[in-house]
């Protein structure tokens, strides 16, 4: 049940994400501050609940970065290598981006990594 929680909840994200936001291409050209505010901000909306039985789903992000420690800088610049190394990402929107960094830094709720 939880893996078909998350993959509804990407699948959204994914929907809205395209209509929304800036794929890492565009975002990758913008102006380091403007990067890491462009990050903080698509974080939060990985965190925003849509419905309670999301919000283990939705809490997820803000525990992965709380146990690691990383500034919104250093996230920022975190997925950016990430990103450099998949060359799957370069025209996806920052949010996806986002979420599989955070995926592969800490895993999937409720797996193995938490």
């Amino acid at each position: 049940m939880r893996f078909v929680t998350i993959v509804l909840l990407f699948s959204t994200t994914t929907v809205h994400a395209q209509s929304l936001y800036l794929k890492y291409g565009q975002w990758e050209q913008m102006p380091t501050g403007l990067r890491e505010m462009y990050v903080a901000g698509a974080f939060d909306t990985l965190s925003v609940v849509a419905i309670p039985q999301q919000a283990p789903v939705a809490r997820y992000p803000n525990e992965c970065v709380s146990k690691t420690g990383l500034s919104p800088a250093e996230l920022a610049q975190s997925m950016k290598d990430y990103a450099e190394a998949q060359p799957n990402v370069q025209n996806k929107p920052i949010p996806n981006v986002l979420m599989r960094y955070l995926i592969s830094l800490c895993g999937l709720p409720g797996g193995p990594r938490e």
